[in-house]
């Protein structure tokens, strides 16, 4: 029976040392947190291994990281995954969604995005490059004639187009003289050329008896205004005039005009044609949504595919410029001793409760093993 007690007290004692010293070993990676000191002299194993190390466990662990956990040919394979990209595209899709059903106005809109003057501030942009723009041509076209500015084919078009207006001009002519108000026209005009001549006015009146001189004269200029031969006058005459023109240099032609009113008609033309203020006030669903379809099933799927292209290309250049490895080290570097501490023993608690278990187990073996080796060699 004495035997019995023997061993099992070695056992225990054995199990009790071992336990209490992985234990204690466990304990000593973090304890104490900080030195301490007897005097001057630094009491050993103090601080903790972790935390006497931890600067040089910060380098590593990142180390670690950027060289073999986060790195560039891992992000470029997740980004490249057939789901991750469906999950970009749909989360694309959604937004879109929204934003192509918006009943918020461009201008609510670009108020959003900190431009809250975006009419004037388009307006005055506008202005602005209507004023460069004019300056520009203005400069560019200056000392050139008109056949020289303009393309070829419009003078070609435009002199096409004298047999048409001396047609037009002579059929208007002839409508407004054969109309009441020419008539009225003509006969103010004969009777100021008669009262002007005086007696001879008189004179020239009686010849004619009862016919009036407008009713000789007006037949006489509507024969003229529709005669072949005014028509092939009018045209030569209008040719002559039009070649006259191109010759014209940009420098006279301008010299007639005032830049100011020019470029102040120009800016309300513009401005009247895009009438930037019904622009801005109407829904952003009015124009996004007859490109719903183009958008969702085009654009998106190619803006997904170009854009993940774009950044896994970039991301090697990325990578260095954001240096993981600092980033790790220096979060690692910050964390207190009490937190890495927490962190460890909450990751690893049932792990670092088994070696403690085992090492107990180890000991009572080991104190077993004693017992017999004293019962079987007595001193």
């Amino acid at each position: 029976m004495n035997i019995f007690w023997l061993i099992l007290f070695m056992g225990v004692i054995g199990a009790v040392i071992g336990g209490v010293t992985n234990a204690v070993a466990i304990r000593m990676l973090f304890r104490p947190h900080t030195a301490r000191y007897i005097g001057k002299w630094r009491v050993p194993f103090t601080p903790g291994l972790i935390p006497k190390r931890k600067s040089e466990l910060a380098k590593q662990v990142g180390k670690i990281v950027d060289e073999h956990l986060l790195t560039a040919e891992s992000i470029e394979e997740k980004l490249n995954e057939p789901e991750f990209r469906g999950e970009i595209e749909a989360v694309l899709k959604i937004e879109a969604k929204k934003l192509i059903y918006a009943d918020i106005t461009v201008a609510d809109m670009l108020k959003k995005m900190h431009f809250p003057d975006a009419g004037a501030q388009m307006e005055a942009r506008l202005n602005e490059w209507i004023d460069h723009k004019y300056t520009a041509i203005k400069e560019y076209y200056v000392d050139q004639t008109v056949k020289e500015s303009l393309p070829a084919e419009w003078l070609d078009r435009a002199e096409a187009k004298i047999p048409e207006i001396s047609s037009y001009i002579l059929t208007k002519g002839a409508d407004y003289f054969s109309s009441e108000e020419g008539r009225y026209r003509v006969k103010r005009m004969t009777d100021d050329f008669l009262a002007e001549w005086g007696k001879f006015g008189s004179m020239i009146q009686m010849v004619l008896g009862n016919t009036s001189l407008e009713d000789k004269i007006r037949p006489e200029i509507v024969k003229f205004l529709t005669s072949p031969g005014t028509k092939d006058l009018l045209d030569t005459l209008l040719k002559n005039e039009w070649e006259k023109v191109t010759e014209w240099k940009w420098s006279d032609v301008l010299e007639q005009l005032s830049d100011e009113k020019a470029i102040q008609r120009a800016k309300t033309f513009v401005a009247g044609q895009l009438d930037l203020e019904t622009v801005l006030n109407q829904p952003i669903s009015a124009y996004a949504k007859p490109f719903e379809e183009k958008v969702v099933s085009t654009l998106i799927p190619e803006l997904t595919d170009k854009g993940i292209a774009k950044v896994a290309k970039r991301i090697p250049s990325m990578m260095e410029k954001l240096k993981i490895a600092d980033i790790v080290r220096r979060q690692i570097e910050a964390f207190s001793t009490e937190r890495l501490e927490m962190i460890v023993l909450d990751i690893t608690h049932r792990e670092l409760k088994m070696i403690t278990l085992l090492g107990a187990l180890l000991g009572g073996i080991i104190g077993v093993f004693q017992a017999l080796l004293v019962m079987a060699f007595p001193v």
